[in-house]
C-alpha cells in the first residue's frame, strides 16, 4: 500500500509542471488567491480540506485515514479596526484497530483493537479569531475555541464538549516566502483530555508561475495526557501546490506532500501523505 501511495505521489509531482505549464492563468489573480490562502487570517470566504492517509497504523500496521472540512468566512469590520473570523475544523475518520490517537484519555491507551476499520465523525473544533488590522508585513489574531461532542464512535472520541485558546501570526519573509503559525491547546470538561496543536506553516511561491507553491505545512501535536514517550507527533516533509483562479472570484486550490512522523506515538503512522483541495468563493 506504501509503494502504491508513493508512486501516485511521485506520478503528480512528475506531471505537475505539464499540467501547470499546460493551464490557464488570468491575470495575477491565481497568485492573490494563493497568498489569502496561505494566511489564516485573510479576509476570505473559502471551503479548505485538510486530509491526511497514514501508513503502518494500528496493530495490523494498516492504513487509516483522517479528512477535515474547514470552512472559513471572514468578516471585515474596518469601523472597528479588525477582523472577526470563525472558522470550523469537521474531521472524518478511517482508523485501523489499536491506532494510538488523541482520543486516549487518562491511560493513554489506544484506541480498542477489533476486526475492522471504524469510519465515521470525529469531534468537531469551532475557532474564533479576532485580528487588528495592521500596516506592518506582520499580523496577529487571538480567540477561543471550542470542541463539540459529534462523534458518531467512542472509538473516534476526541476532545469531547471542552474549550480552549488559539493565536496566529502571520507575516511575509521576503516577496516570495510567507509565513503562518497556529497555536493552541484544547481541554475537555471532563478532565480525560488535554492536547496542544502547534501548526508551522511556511511557503515558497514561484514567481514564473503564478499559483504555484511549495511548502511545509503540517500539525505538530502534544498529548499531555499520554506517556512521556508518546506524547509527541512531529512531521517532516514537503508539499506542491497550485492555486487556480476560476475567474468571477473563485478560485481552486490543490495540493500534496509525503511527510514522515520523526516523533509518534505508539500504533501512529510512521510516514503519511496529506493532500488538500480548497475552494475560494468571490
Amino acid at each position: 500500500m506504501r509503494k502504491k501511495i508513493l508512486s501516485l505521489f511521485l506520478l503528480i509531482a512528475l506531471a505537475a509542471p505539464t499540467t501547470i505549464s499546460l493551464a490557464e492563468e488570468k491575470g495575477g489573480g491565481a497568485a492573490e488567491m494563493a497568498r489569502k490562502l496561505q494566511d489564516p487570517l485573510a479576509n476570505i470566504k473559502a471551503i479548505m480540506t485538510d486530509n491526511t492517509i497514514g501508513l503502518n497504523t494500528g496493530d495490523d500496521e494498516g492504513t487509516s485515514y483522517g479528512f477535515q472540512i474547514q470552512p472559513v468566512y471572514a468578516i471585515d469590520l474596518p469601523d472597528k479596526g479588525f477582523t472577526f473570523l470563525p472558522r470550523a475544523v469537521i474531521p472524518i475518520t478511517g482508523l485501523e484497530p489499536g491506532t494510538k490517537t488523541r482520543i486516549t484519555g487518562e491511560d493513554g491507551d489506544p484506541t480498542p483493537s477489533g476486526s475492522s476499520r471504524v469510519w465515521g465523525l470525529g469531534d468537531s473544533v469551532l475557532q474564533f479569531f479576532l485580528a487588528p488590522h495592521s500596516k506592518s508585513n506582520w499580523k496577529w489574531g487571538v480567540g477561543p475555541q471550542f470542541s463539540l461532542a459529534t462523534h458518531t464512535d467512542s472509538d473516534l472520541r476526541g476532545p469531547d464538549w471542552g474549550a480552549g485558546a488559539s493565536a496566529v501570526v502571520v507575516g511575509n519573509i521576503t516577496e516570495n516566502i510567507a509565513f503562518a503559525g497556529i497555536v493552541g491547546n484544547l481541554w475537555s470538561f471532563d478532565g480525560d483530555f488535554n492536547s496542544a496543536m502547534i501548526q508551522p506553516m511556511l511557503f515558497y511561491n514561484f514567481e514564473s508561475i503564478p499559483g504555484a507553491y511549495v511548502a511545509y505545512n503540517a500539525v505538530i501535536s502534544a498529548d499531555w495526557k499520554a506517556d512521556s514517550d508518546d506524547t509527541w507527533t512531529v512531521p517532516l516533509g514537503l508539499s506542491i501546490g497550485r492555486t487556480f483562479d476560476m475567474s468571477n472570484g473563485n478560485g481552486l486550490d490543490m495540493m500534496i506532500g509525503p511527510y514522515y512522523n520523526v516523533a509518534r506515538p505508539d500504533g501512529a503512522a510512521d510516514w503519511q501523505l496529506r493532500f488538500g483541495l480548497s475552494w475560494i468563493f468571490p
